[in-house]
């Protein structure tokens, strides 16, 4: 009996972050309210607040869920002490073509960067701590992969680790928005490709020539 409420309640849980993230999507963050949430799953207000105390909490826990399914990838790469740029890298550039063909992961995309407006003091608690996130989200894998890049030898020491992975991340984010947007015709895969060489071209320590 227990169990079944246990599941039960889980399974409320995913419906009230489904119809959070599809409406914080499509109609902004700001506009929507836990009672359009609740109203849309026929729900009363009072049955979200028991799941999730605020909307803020709403959107932590998307982002929570969005951030353990990039863990579990970097997990499936190598263990966190041994990532390299170029492993992390090819993992971003195929987790960009997955968000392409995922409803879901599209939708999560555009609210973190068209709904939510990140200037606004109700945003600094959540801003505050994806920043401070240490469970290998996209910037830390790639500042840690850099760090390690370096200490094996095959970055150059004066490289700074959290600016390449902020560089890094820029890349990605744009190319993957123009993609989304229909601002970019050519294969986002490939382009974020070259985009991450050009990258580890101007920070690795170039080979010796061959005699």
């Amino acid at each position: 009996m227990a169990r079944r409420i246990k599941e039960e309640a889980e399974q409320t849980r995913a419906r009230i972050l489904a119809s959070a993230l599809d409406l914080f999507s499509s109609n902004g963050y700001s506009r929507t309210t836990l009672t359009d949430v609740a109203s849309r799953l026929g729900m009363t207000k009072g049955a979200v607040y028991w799941h999730f105390t605020s909307k803020e909490a709403l959107l932590m826990a998307l982002v929570d869920e969005m951030q353990e399914k990039f863990s579990r990838q970097i997990d499936r790469l190598m263990p966190k002490d041994e990532l390299t740029f170029t492993a992390v890298a090819d993992m971003m550039t195929r987790n960009a073509g997955e968000i392409l063909e995922d409803a879901k992961g599209r939708a999560f995309f555009l609210l973190l960067n068209e709904q939510v407006q990140w200037t606004s003091a109700s945003m600094e608690k959540i801003r505050t701590e994806l920043l401070q996130d240490e469970r290998c989200g996209p910037w830390h894998a790639f500042k840690h992969a850099v760090a390690n890049d370096i200490r094996a030898g095959r970055v150059r020491a004066g490289v700074n680790p959290d600016r390449v992975a902020h560089a890094c991340l820029a890349l990605w984010s744009g190319l993957v928005h123009a993609r989304i947007a229909g601002f970019m015709s050519e294969g986002l895969v490939e382009t974020l490709g070259e985009a991450f060489a050009c990258v580890w071209k101007s920070i690795r320590i170039a080979e010796p020539a061959s005699a």
